[in-house]
C-alpha cells in the first residue's frame, strides 16, 4: 500500500493535519531528547501520528516492556501506521485516552502530541486537554509541538509546570511545550526559548 501523502491529506482534511509536511528529524529530537528517562516510561500514548515520524523514534528508544498506543483520526493515516507498526493499538480518538487508562489500569508516563491545536474549536481543545490532564500519570510527561505561542496559556492553564522551546529546523518552524502536571524541574515557564 503507498503511504499516503501528508499534503493531500492536508488538502483534504486541514482541520484534522495541521502542515503540509512530515515533522524534520531536528523537531523530532527537540521533543524527545536522549535525555529522557525511557525506562521509567511504562505506557505512552501518541497523539495525532500522521505518517509514523515521532512514532519510529518512540520505538527505537522506549523500554522493550513498554506499552505504546496511537491515537489517529485521519483514517489514511491509521491504515498506514497499522501497516508501519503491527502489532501497536491504534484508536480514532485522543479523547479516548481515559479508555486505555481504564482498561490497563495506569495512566500514561509520557503522552507526545502532534495535534494541531490551533485548528480546534474552543470547546475541543478544553476537552482534549482535559483528556490529556486526566491520562497523565502525577509525574508524567506531556510534550507537544504547535506552529504559534499563542496556545502557551491553554497549556498553562492545565499544566503549572511548563517548558518552551523552539525550532527553525523544521517546515514551517515550531515549538515545543514540555509539560509535568505538578510543579517541578520542568517548572520553567519564565525560561527564554531554546533555540536550535
Amino acid at each position: 500500500m503507498k503511504q499516503p501523502s501528508i499534503f493531500g491529506q492536508f488538502i483534504r482534511h486541514s482541520g484534522q493535519v495541521g502542515s503540509l509536511v512530515p515533522s524534520s528529524g531536528f523537531l523530532t529530537r527537540k521533543m524527545l531528547p536522549p535525555s529522557l528517562p525511557w525506562h521509567k516510561m511504562a505506557q505512552i500514548a501518541e497523539l495525532g501520528p500522521g505518517t509514523g515520524v515521532f512514532t519510529r523514534y518512540i520505538k527505537q528508544h522506549m523500554d522493550p516492556r513498554s506499552r505504546l498506543f496511537l491515537f489517529e483520526q485521519n483514517e489514511s493515516f491509521r491504515e498506514n501506521l497499522n501497516i508501519q507498526f503491527p502489532g501497536l493499538p491504534i484508536l480514532n480518538d485522543a479523547l479516548r485516552l481515559g479508555e486505555i487508562v481504564k482498561e490497563t489500569g495506569r495512566p500514561f508516563d509520557l503522552i507526545v502530541s502532534g495535534l494541531p491545536f490551533a485548528n480546534f474549536s474552543s470547546e475541543l481543545k478544553e476537552r482534549l486537554f482535559l483528556s490529556i490532564e486526566n491520562a497523565l500519570a502525577s509525574n508524567g510527561t506531556f510534550i507537544a509541538f504547535q506552529y504559534t505561542l499563542l496556545l502557551k496559556k491553554d497549556f498553562q492553564t492545565h499544566f503549572p509546570s511548563i517548558e518552551t522551546g523552539h525550532t527553525w529546523m523544521n517546515v514551517p518552524p515550531a515549538w515545543v511545550f514540555k509539560c509535568k502536571k505538578v510543579r517541578g524541574k520542568y517548572d520553567q515557564s519564565d525560561k527564554d526559548p531554546i533555540e536550535s
